[in-house]
């Protein structure tokens, strides 16, 4: 879990103080997350968090278990990878949008992390040959027969708990035992609760162990942010909604076919924000085959 990690020089403080911490880093991260094209400062992110920009650092690395800095330049890259692959925007373009000033400081950068230029990285070709597993979707597979439905969907207040680490059901199990108990000591459960599953990395591009997930479930009524619990909203808007058969294993396979196969071909413009999926049955009561997630693709 992200907010558990590299905390060892903290567990002297009382619960309330460490569950006072989890919430204003919380915000710094939503902060972060949607603001990379953005440089702030040091002060500012401390402001947020109402933390002193002296101390502010070493919390933050505490808790993300590298620098702070270091983190937020692999967003950006990573985000400026999946641009590459996902749009055909220029690279100029796509520099200002993860907060770099000019192609050739984005260059620099992304050669250090990926060991190529952004223009290589974009080629099929190259970007196969770096290890970094594109997937190929054959045409004849099964998963070409999925097509999406186009929704309008209101905007979703939701609880969450973040997780650092693989997209499998063990790696989010402890994000969705937390949120869930709070769910019902709460009592936050009603008609037409959705559970909702954030994955803001791709596979493909993020080392296993920094990809970042929140487990969402759909609230009602008001609710404040406490401790590792966060509250935010969802966006509404349109959606393309593809509907997946079988294991969450599976789900990267349907979410490549969806942006390598389906998006290139439709026409379709991506909004800048990250896609979900919602679950439709439980898999403590379900056998993995016959498991139901629609993946919500956020389209202009």
């Amino acid at each position: 879990m992200l907010l558990c990690l590299n905390k060892n020089s903290l567990m002297t403080q009382r619960p309330e103080t460490r569950n006072d911490y989890h919430v204003r880093i919380n915000k710094v991260l939503e902060f972060i997350n949607a603001h990379l094209e953005e440089s702030p400062e040091l002060e500012k992110l401390a402001s947020i968090a109402n933390f002193s920009a002296f101390h502010f650092h070493r919390i933050m690395r505490a808790y993300l278990g590298e620098p702070l800095s270091s983190f937020i330049q692999r967003l950006r890259l990573d985000k400026a990878a999946n641009l590459l692959i996902n749009t055909k925007l220029p690279i100029q373009d796509i520099s200002w949008m993860v907060g770099y000033d000019t192609p050739a400081s984005l260059t620099r950068a992304f050669k250090k992390r990926f060991g190529v230029s952004p223009a290589n990285f974009r080629n099929e070709i190259v970007f196969q040959t770096q290890a970094l597993q594109f997937v190929q979707i054959n045409k004849s597979e099964k998963i070409m027969k999925i097509k999406p439905k186009f929704k309008k969907r209101k905007e979703k207040r939701v609880i969450y708990v973040m997780s650092i680490g693989p997209y499998d059901s063990a790696g989010t199990a402890k994000a969705w035992e937390k949120v869930s108990a709070f769910a019902s000591e709460k009592k936050l459960w009603g008609f037409g609760t959705e559970f909702i599953g954030i994955s803001y990395d791709d596979p493909h591009i993020t080392e296993e162990e920094k990809l970042r997930y929140e487990a969402c479930i759909t609230v009602s009524k008001d609710v404040r942010p406490e401790g590792e619990i966060g509250v935010k909203t969802i966006e509404g808007g349109n959606y393309a909604v593809f509907r997946h058969l079988g294991p969450y294993e599976k789900l990267n396979e349907t979410c490549d076919y969806i942006y390598r196969q389906w998006l290139p071909e439709s026409g379709k413009t991506l909004r800048d924000i990250p896609c979900f999926e919602k679950y439709l049955n439980s898999p403590g009561k379900t056998p993995p085959e016959k498991l139901k997630t629609d993946i919500y693709i956020p389209l202009v």
